[in-house]
């Protein structure tokens, strides 16, 4: 009985090379392969790349930053724990806090501070990365 195969280009990467009569040779041979040279650029043409997928990994996610405090409020003098959370940008990073009270700025991520005087403060956060990137957020203290 005669069997005739139709050979599909669904199929064709896996059957085409071992069955007789599709292209693929006689049984129990083993698959050949053919590489097509590549073809030389047009001249005046220039050859470009394509990033790999390692190159786009490396890229670093966008810097983001937020400012946070324990305690927001209390009495004079105050002590503040402040925490800058941040993600992504590329390391090193730089922290800048003000504290707009009149004393110092501080470039620690995650300073303590005392606010003497009773008011209401804004502490203001700017993380720069090394790439130039840059977020920014402030977080309220009221000192009584």
């Amino acid at each position: 009985m005669n069997r005739m195969l139709a050979c599909s280009a669904a199929l064709a990467a896996s059957v085409v090379l071992w069955l007789p009569g599709c292209g693929g040779g006689g049984e129990g041979q083993a698959p050949s392969t053919t590489t097509a040279p590549a073809a030389a650029p047009a001249p005046g043409a220039t050859a470009t790349t394509v990033p790999s997928a390692a190159a786009e990994d490396e890229e670093a996610a966008p810097l983001l930053a937020w400012a946070d405090a324990s305690p927001e409020e209390g009495k004079a003098p105050l002590t503040v724990e402040f925490k800058a959370d941040v993600e992504g940008g590329t390391p090193p990073l730089k922290y800048t806090w003000k504290f707009n009270d009149g004393s110092p700025d501080s470039s620690e991520p995650n300073p303590k501070h005392i606010f003497e005087k009773p008011g209401k403060y804004r502490a203001d956060l700017e993380v720069t990365d090394s790439a130039g990137d840059e977020d920014a957020d402030y977080i309220d203290v009221e000192v009584q």
